[in-house]
């Protein structure tokens, strides 16, 4: 059964000042009876194609310490001390490389790089490649 039936708080970081803090989403916030109507509006906006503002806009995080935006990670990544700046650089590419850490709690979050090079490694082994870039891989396994 996956854990989250409950509402957890996720961990936003902030790449600027390397802080993390954990955070109830708005929409967590929301009543089931607020829940239905926001899926209702959404739905009707897009049959209207209405640009109204809706109950569950995408909110900036902003970071308590330097007020700058933040980044939500998910529920499970347990971010770096500040002076790991070389764990903080990895998680900071892989975020800017949409990679990220929401999971529904079974199995965990999974490999976090501690360096930047295994975040590229990281990146290089989950990106999509094309079909000339899997053509030279099975021609160079040969």
């Amino acid at each position: 059964m996956c854990r989250y039936g409950i509402q957890y708080k996720n961990t936003f970081a902030c790449f600027k000042c390397r802080k993390g803090f954990k955070r109830r989403l708005d929409r967590d916030l929301l009543s089931s009876s607020e829940q239905r109507i926001e899926r209702l509006s959404k739905s009707i906006k897009s049959i209207k194609r209405d640009n109204s503002e809706s109950l569950l806009t995408k909110s900036i995080v902003k970071c308590p310490d330097c007020g700058g935006e933040t980044v939500n990670l998910g529920k499970d990544l347990r971010l770096p001390t500040r002076d790991k700046q070389e764990e903080w650089l990895a998680i900071e590419y892989l975020a800017n490389n949409h990679f990220n850490f929401f999971t529904c709690g079974c199995n965990g979050i999974g490999f976090v790089p501690h360096s930047l090079q295994e975040a590229y490694e990281l990146i290089e082994r989950r990106r999509s490649k094309t079909e000339g870039e899997k053509l030279l891989q099975r021609l160079n396994e040969k």
